[in-house]
């Protein structure tokens, strides 16, 4: 059931976001996620959902942390590679090369934390968000990367 309940919503496609979050040896941590969704216009409010087993989890359930959540455009696949890998930690340099590549991104604040089966549904406030000129977005259809 598993494996063609996957096939199955694979039919959806979405796009690619990048989260981002400072770690305690002030380098970045960063993850890829097609879960995202807006939640609420007022009060601003986005979610997205992380797999329990993520071995980045503890870096980005912390109440009142701050995250970006960055729309990752089609010209950024080998940065979606690198945040879905085990080497996704960097510099402030690669995150801010990150941000200016991408379609545009929020900065959020957890809000709130539910569990979901083998995930956690989590809540942001958007605090502020940037619109970076028109680019192509990175899509996840059928457990692939488009372009």
């Amino acid at each position: 059931m598993k494996n063609n309940l996957r096939k199955c919503l694979a039919l959806f496609s979405t796009g690619i976001t990048a989260i981002t979050s400072q770690t305690e040896d002030n380098l970045y941590e960063g993850i890829t996620v097609n879960s995202f969704s807006s939640v609420s216009l007022k009060p601003p409010i986005v979610m997205w959902c992380l797999d329990k087993k993520t071995k980045s989890k503890k870096n980005f359930i912390k109440k009142n942390k701050e995250y970006k959540i960055i729309f990752l455009s089609a010209k950024q696949k080998k940065d979606c590679y690198k945040l879905a890998s085990k080497n996704n930690k960097f510099d402030h340099r690669y995150e801010v090369n990150l941000l200016k590549k991408s379609m545009g991104y929020l900065n959020c604040k957890l809000y709130k934390k539910f569990n979901a089966g083998d995930h956690i549904i989590i809540l942001h406030k958007v605090i502020k968000f940037k619109i970076n000129s028109k680019k192509k977005p990175l899509i996840f259809f059928k457990s692939k990367i488009l372009v």
